[in-house]
């Protein structure tokens, strides 16, 4: 005798169908989607209104469209698919399975600056998946990474934790970004005693590169004007141009922000050897998976012009 297919197995089925429906717009493109032939999607579709009683899509002109009740219970219907995936790759990690929800964290600046590239380079690759972005404390998201609040997360500094694993991405020097038309950008590279005398754009006193700047100017006696302090590396950069100042911030971020803001530039600084690392965080279960590497990926060729325009300042 056959064993009966377990109720709730069932109803994943229909779930499974109904959220495919509505993210491809078809039933043959959701049939090609979850390996199936079309009509047995019509038939997953047709049992589930008959179930639920009520019509969950329109037909018309051959093409299918979502009711306002289908919408609405769309987001319902992807955040559990999304947690389905993520508990069988606790059970029994697939490296060959994309998650279909990635949950991403990041610092301000990254989201502003850097992610935008980062997950449109994963939708193209990965056009089914859906994102969410947050941006925490490191403190914070080292939890949120072990406690599987995360799947990844993209920070300047590593998330010490036993089941985190932190992947370097790249490493970049700090550079000085100033106004086009300052004097100083008439230099290819900068002087340390060049500073003295400048107005300056701080980091908030929790960034670990306040106390390296303050003790930099104040070992060789650069004096200096405070102009702003702000723990926002994006909004530093962009008011160097409209407070006629300086700020420090890495190479990376410089570069990506300076291009699209033609009023502000980047120079080295000869005496400032501090260099920043960008990292890729995740627990332990993603490692080696698709998905992990597909960020990696993503990372990666989406920083490449970027970086090797940095080529030059390798040390």
């Amino acid at each position: 005798m056959t064993q009966a297919t377990p109720r709730t197995i069932r109803r994943l089925k229909y779930i499974e169908a109904f959220s495919a429906v509505i993210m491809t717009g078809s039933i043959s493109a959701a049939a090609r989607q979850l390996n199936m032939s079309q009509p047995a999607m019509s038939q997953l579709i047709s049992n589930l209104e008959k179930s639920v009683g009520v019509a969950l899509f329109v037909r018309r002109n051959g093409a299918i469209f979502p009711t306002q009740r289908a919408e609405a219970l769309h987001d319902d219907a992807r955040d559990l698919l999304a947690l389905i995936d993520r508990i069988e790759m606790h059970l029994k990690p697939r490296a060959d399975k994309l998650l279909s929800q990635i949950r991403i964290s990041a610092t301000m600046s990254l989201i502003n600056e850097i992610m935008p590239l980062v997950i449109g380079e994963v939708h193209r690759q990965h056009p089914t998946g859906s994102f969410s972005v947050t941006s925490q404390p490191v403190d914070e998201m080292t939890n949120a990474v072990a406690e599987g609040q995360v799947d990844f997360a993209f920070h300047t500094r590593p998330l010490h934790h036993a089941n985190i694993v932190n992947l370097l991405q790249c490493e970049v020097p700090q550079v000085c970004i100033l106004p086009a038309d300052h004097p100083l950008a008439r230099h290819e590279r900068i002087e340390l005693g060049q500073l003295h005398g400048q107005d300056v754009i701080w980091p908030s006193r929790r960034d670990p590169y306040y106390q390296y700047y303050r003790d930099l100017f104040s070992s060789h006696r650069l004096n200096y004007r405070s102009a702003l302090q702000s723990p926002f590396a994006n909004f530093s950069i962009r008011m160097t141009g409209v407070l006629n100042a300086l700020s420090f911030n890495n190479a990376l971020m410089a570069s990506i922000i300076c291009k699209s803001s033609p009023t502000i530039t980047w120079r080295p600084v000869d005496g400032i050897d501090a260099r920043t690392k960008f990292y890729l965080s995740f627990p332990e279960v993603l490692s080696g998976t698709e998905t992990q590497l597909l960020m990696q990926r993503c990372f990666e060729s989406s920083t490449a012009e970027a970086l090797s325009e940095l080529e030059w300042l390798a040390p």
